[in-house]
């Protein structure tokens, strides 16, 4: 078969998808086996998804050869991008099929060079500036700068982190359909941030769904 194709495919198949702890944190890689042949898949719709088995149909939008290095490995892979999937059951990933991508992998963060992108999450916001004491009990007794390791934000603070993370989809409603197109950074954040408010994934439907009381941390 041609390795390069620009024109749309329709085809029946599994999709396998692993997760990946590595340097940026954790990222998912997957693997498209249909009756055409295989494929590896590094979309960014990915980064919804929990690792598992998912069959349905996938429209292909181009299948192409990738070369990859890591470390002191390299090699080619022929790779596909989905342009849509219909998600129709799903099961837990198996020893088998997670086999299947024990290959070393550069994490597609790196690949596509927007490591730099970040956002404001709710988990990680941005620290508020200092207040200068206003009494004297505010000051440190000891005269000594007060330096706080650790801060919890303020109720106020996380509604703010959480709307600059989630923008026009903030407030949250009991479904949430994100923007597949957004950087990798971004789907990572916004997909940890809604399984902390316990928020699960649905790939029938392709957006979260509230299933749980939010974690507190």
């Amino acid at each position: 078969m041609n390795p390069s194709t620009h024109s749309p495919v329709i085809v029946t198949g599994k999709l396998v998808i692993k997760t990946i702890n590595g340097r940026n944190g954790e990222f998912n890689v997957g693997l498209l086996e249909t009756a055409i042949g295989s494929f590896s898949v590094k979309d960014r719709e990915l980064e919804q998804y929990t690792a598992g088995v998912y069959q349905g149909q996938f429209i292909i939008g181009r299948i192409f050869m990738h070369s990859w290095s890591y470390g002191a490995n390299s090699g080619t892979e022929i790779r596909a991008r989905l342009d849509e999937m219909c998600i129709e059951t799903n099961d837990a990933l198996n020893p088998g099929d997670e086999q299947k991508l024990s290959p070393p992998v550069n994490d597609p963060l790196d690949e596509e060079g927007d490591a730099a992108v970040s956002v404001t999450s709710a988990a990680m916001p941005e620290p508020a500036p200092e207040k200068a004491p206003t009494t004297p009990a505010a000051k440190a007794t000891s005269g000594e700068a007060l330096r706080p390791q650790f801060t919890v934000p303020s109720p106020a603070e996380q509604d703010a982190g959480d709307k600059a993370l989630f923008g026009e989809l903030w407030p949250l409603g009991e479904m949430v359909k994100l923007d597949a197109t957004s950087p990798r950074q971004v789907l990572r954040q916004q997909k940890a941030r809604l399984t902390q408010l316990g928020y699960d994934f649905n790939a029938q439907e392709q957006q979260f769904v509230k299933t749980a009381e939010p974690v507190l941390h």
